[in-house]
Parts: C-alpha cells; structure tokens; sequence
C-alpha cells in the first residue's frame, strides 16, 4: 500500500490562531495608519507586532515542515505511522490493539472540511493523525474499526453527515435537545456553585453598608459568568446524539467544534447513573461509560476530545435507552436491591437511607449518594476484584463496607451491609463474575 500525507492544508489549520492574530494586528495597524497594505514595510510596524509574525512564522513553518515528514500508511495488517524529519521515527500499531477511533473536527478544521483521526491503543498514548479531509478521515476510521474487529472493510465507504457524524446505516437512539441541555446547566451543582461564589462579595458588600452604585457594578461580572458557564456548556454538548452503528455505539456532540467517538460495546466496563439532588426533583439523570483504555470519567462537560459522558441529560425513559443499547437484556428496575442495616447510621449519617445493593444474572448494582445519587452498574463478567473494609467503628457495629472495582473505575463503586453478609456478597459475586466469563469465552448466550 502506498503511503499517504495528511491533508495540505493541514499547517495552516494548527496555525489559524496565529494567522487570525496576525490578520487583526495588521488590519488594526492599517486602521491606525491608513495606507497601501503593499506599500507597508516591516520596518514601520511596532516590535510587538514584528514579533507576534516572527513568531507566527516560525510556527508555521514548524507545522509545515511536521507535514511534509509525516506518512502514514494502510496495510493488510498494522497501521504505520511515520514522522522522516531529522530524527526518523516510526509507529506500529496492529489492528488487533486498536480499542476505538475518535473524529474531533476543531472549529478551524470544521470550516475547512477536515477532521482529526485519534487512534486509541490501550495503555500507549494515542495516536493522532493531523489533519485528513472529512470523508478520508471517516473512511479510515471505519476500516479501521472493521480490521480491529477481524472483518475486511466495506469497499465502498458509507457517507456520515458533517452536521452529527451519522450515517444512511446508522440508528439513531437519542438526542438531547438544546433546552434539556440549558435546564441542566441551570440547575447543575456547579452553577450554584458559582453564584455563591461570585455574589458572596456583593451580598456582604451590600449589608456593609458599601456604595449601591458599586455593589450594582459587580452584578456585571456575575452576570458574565453565570452566562460564560450557560453557553459553554450549551455548546459543548450541543446536537448530543447517540446512534447505534455496525462498530459499535457512536456519541457525537459539539457546535463549532465536533467531536465522535465510536465505543465497541465489549469494551464498556460499567455504567454509572448520576442524579444530582436538583434533578431529581425534575427526573432527570446524566449517564456515564466507564471503558476499557478511555480512563477517568469526565468530570467537566465542556471539555474537549475523549468524553465518557453517554447522556448529558435524560429522563427515566431514556436512560432506559441508553442501557438497553449496551445490554438489551437488563431490566435496572426489576434488579431487587436490599438496604444498607440501619445500625450502620453512624458510618453514614446523612446518605444511609439511599444505600443500597443489589443483582441478577447479568449485573451487579450499587446505589448511595444523597447530594448526588449515583448508581452503578456492573456486569459480572466485568467484575476484576471485590474488598471488604472494616475499620474500628464499623467491627464494633458488625457492618462492613464493600467495594466492587473493574479496571476504569475512579475511586470504588461501594456499598454497606452486614459483616456476615459482606463476605457471603464477594465471595458469590467472584462466583458469578467467573461464570459470567467462562460463558463469555465459550459464546453462551
């Protein structure tokens, strides 16, 4: 197979920023200083703006020249990736270690038609293929996503929408429209947070007896945050949809910028269902994918690139969807959970009553949290090891905490019962996790 460069306009898209300032800094000296942009010479610019463009050229150049060294080719057995600069380096990646392929499409690189390929390998760093048109970038992933799967490639490649990154073959499951997304920006946790950050001053500011004029003034910056932090949030998870593909399941989100990524099913370690006290009130839940090479789950929701979030936002119904696309078979309401003794106040005075655990034959769930209510979910054949811990207090109340960890937890999901209970608990649950895998491996249904 012949080796293939990157899109041409790939320097100029890692430099725009550069060129929109170097842009601005000469239209602004043209305004100050009205005259022929040919006839400007460099010598009449200031030295920050004769710097800025040293810099900015040097930047380009740099990119240009990581551009012109850099290959990549297709085989019928590995992906190489090769960087011919002073130093000759090159990256073997067998299909078989590919764990999912990522398209994110900068605002830049969204408005040229081009899309960045991120290559995920497990416990190596990603690899990271800048930039490729959109439709080669589509087309690789998805050859890529078959081989990894030990399937040849379509010969035709199938056109995805540049708006959602789905396409004619793929089903889409959900949507979140923008209102739900603004409803739960509003009353997130971080939100009030904010207010009472940014108004505390004013409030104290106020009852001091300080300037009305003053105390107004910073209502201002408030104002700004509160709608610095709506529209982030808003844009950052903009036009979520969640479709069910051949490769797997597919979650795209963003509004200048957009990121998909396409989760093989297989690796899905376990699900966690967030319920922050606010929204319970309304019925509504966030969903997360713990999954195999991804790492931590997303704390921000803004943020750009790899995210774990599965549903941002949701109601019962369609976090019912969300699992079902992951185990058709689970039926979350039906899994009988049992309380954590009541003896075991002491340990957790104010979440006690929201503690429990329960299972069936397919997962294991576990459920506490009263200022945020959080559920997992975990499938015994996910299931890596199982603790008991019990501390001084806990041995004099005959209680004991239980933790349940697969590889891409963060922190434990944990539970409390009875000390007895606790070690009859693992030990059958190391019994089912086992099962479950020796099934898994001999195809049983």
């Amino acid at each position: 197979m012949s080796a293939e460069r990157p899109h041409p306009l790939t320097p100029l898209v890692q430099a725009w920023i550069w060129l929109v300032g170097a842009a601005l800094s000469l239209g602004r000296q043209l305004l100050d200083a009205p005259q022929d942009l040919i006839a400007l010479r460099l010598s009449e610019l200031p030295p920050w703006t004769l710097g800025f463009l040293l810099v900015m050229a040097t930047s380009l150049g740099l990119n240009l020249w990581r551009w012109w060294t850099t290959r990549f080719v297709v085989t019928d057995h590995e992906l190489r990736v090769e960087h011919r600069g002073l130093q000759h380096e090159s990256k073997r990646v067998a299909y078989t270690r590919i764990q999912s392929v990522d398209i994110t499409q900068p605002f830049a690189a969204r408005l040229l038609g081009m899309a960045q390929l991120t290559i995920d390998v497990g416990a190596d760093s990603p690899i990271r293929l800048q930039y490729l048109s959109r439709s080669r970038a589509a087309a690789l992933r998805d050859a890529l996503l078959h081989r990894a799967h030990g399937r040849r490639p379509p010969a035709d490649a199938a056109e995805t929408s540049a708006w959602d990154d789905t396409g004619a073959a793929d089903r889409v499951l959900l949507r979140v429209p923008p209102g739900e997304l603004l409803l739960g920006a509003v009353l997130s946790h971080e939100l009030l947070l904010l207010v009472a950050v940014t108004a505390t001053p004013l409030v104290v500011g106020l009852v001091a007896g300080g300037e009305l004029l003053l105390v107004a003034g910073g209502v201002i910056p408030l104002l700004l945050a509160i709608g610095g932090f709506l529209s982030k949030r808003v844009i950052g998870q903009y036009n979520y949809t969640l479709a069910e593909t051949p490769a797997g399941l597919r979650i795209s989100r963003g509004l200048a910028s957009l990121s998909s990524g396409t989760v093989p099913v297989h690796r899905i370690q376990a699900i966690r269902i967030a319920e922050p006290v606010l929204w319970r009130r309304i019925g509504r839940a966030r969903v997360d994918l713990a999954v195999l090479g991804l790492g931590g789950l997303t704390a921000d929701e803004d943020q750009a690139g790899s995210s774990s979030i599965m549903l941002p936002i949701g109601r019962p119904a369609d976090v019912r969807v969300a699992l079902q696309a992951v185990w058709p078979n689970l039926a979350l309401d039906a899994v009988p959970l049992t309380p954590a003794p009541t003896r075991a106040r002491p340990l957790a005075p104010l979440t006690l009553r929201t503690i429990a655990h329960g299972w069936d034959a397919h997962v294991v769930v576990l459920r506490r949290g009263w200022w945020t209510r959080t559920t997992w979910i975990i499938p015994h054949a996910r299931l890596q090891s199982a603790l008991i811990e019990q501390g001084p207090l806990a041995r004099r109340l005959d209680v004991a905490q239980v933790a349940l960890l697969t590889g891409e937890l963060v922190g434990r999901a944990t539970t409390l019962m009875e000390a007895a209970e606790a070690r009859a608990f693992v030990f059958a649950e190391l019994r089912r996790a086992r099962t479950a895998r020796a099934d898994e491996l001999l195809g049983a249904p």
